[in-house]
This record gives structure tokens, C-alpha cells and sequence, in this order.
């Protein structure tokens, strides 16, 4: 079967975003910041918006609540990030960077605003807009999943889909 790729596109787009994750805590180690690098929406997000809970960090960010948690915590512990009881419900906590933390929450800032630039010209180079795209991408497979697509193409699988 010569027209099948492989790697397929999900395995291509996890393989880049590691290539970014693994270049981005370089660039981080090199430069002397101490917050591990999968952290970083947490700051822009806690720095651009002020304390959050994890609920409304999630959402923002949009990764699951309890990777969020976990990445806070430890954080939490060394003093970069502060927790304390949310003043409107008391059973949920907000987080915020630390008065300690700060110098370095905005030199981490400075420099994610200098990777926008390093990011627009890499689409130029390539001739993309990856992230509008990737965002395209997003807002098409929240419209209508991969399983929907496959089947509306291929009414042959609507067949064998598994009740649940």
C-alpha cells in the first residue's frame, strides 16, 4: 500500500511539539531560568491575567485541570507560584506568581514576547503561519471529530461503530 504515510500527521505533530518542548527547556537552561520550561503558560497566563484557580488556568490554557495541578504544585512548593483560598468560594484555591518569583516571571515574559518574533519569522521561512493553521485545525476538529469525518466520507465504518 504505497499511499499510506507514515508516520501519520498525529505522530508528525507530537514528534514537533517534543522538538519545541525539548529547544524551548534548552533555551531556558541556557539562559539561566530555573521554571522548567512546561510551565510557562502557567506564567504568561498568571502574568497577563492575575490569580487564577486551576479551573480557570485550564480553561485559559487549555490543558486538562489535573496536569495543571501537577506542574503547580511542585512549584508551588519551591515558591515560584503562590496558592491561597479563593476569597468568593473557600473549598477552591487560586494561584499567582510569588512576590519573590516575580523578577524572574518577568524576564521569562520578555523573553517569550522576543520568541513571538523568533516564531514569525520561522513562518516566513517556511511559508506558514503554523499557528494560525494549527488553530484552524483546532476549531474545525471541535466543529466536527475525526470519527464524524471518517464516517461522513467513508459510510462504510458508520456500520461497524460500537453502540455506547
Amino acid at each position: 500500500m504505497s499511499d499510506i504515510r507514515s508516520p501519520q500527521f498525529g505522530a508528525i505533530l507530537f514528534r514537533a511539539t517534543e522538538l519545541i518542548s525539548i529547544q524551548g527547556a534548552e533555551v531556558f537552561d541556557q539562559l539561566g531560568i530555573s521554571l522548567h520550561a512546561n510551565k510557562i503558560s502557567i506564567v504568561l497566563a498568571l502574568y497577563t491575567k492575575g490569580a487564577m484557580s486551576s479551573t480557570e488556568l485550564s480553561k485559559h490554557i487549555g490543558i486538562s485541570r489535573q496536569v495543571l495541578e501537577n506542574r503547580l504544585k511542585g512549584s508551588v512548593k519551591d515558591g515560584f507560584f503562590t496558592s491561597s483560598p479563593d476569597g468568593k468560594d473557600s473549598r477552591k484555591r487560586v494561584y499567582d506568581i510569588s512576590a519573590a518569583a516575580r523578577p524572574e516571571a518577568e524576564r521569562i515574559v520578555a523573553i517569550m514576547k522576543d520568541f513571538e518574533h523568533v516564531y514569525d519569522v520561522m513562518w516566513q521561512e517556511i511559508g506558514i503561519d503554523l499557528e494560525q493553521g494549527v488553530k484552524l485545525m483546532e476549531r474545525a476538529l471541535n466543529r466536527q471529530s475525526l470519527l464524524y469525518r471518517l464516517c461522513d466520507k467513508f459510510p462504510k465504518y458508520n456500520e461497524e461503530l460500537i453502540e455506547t
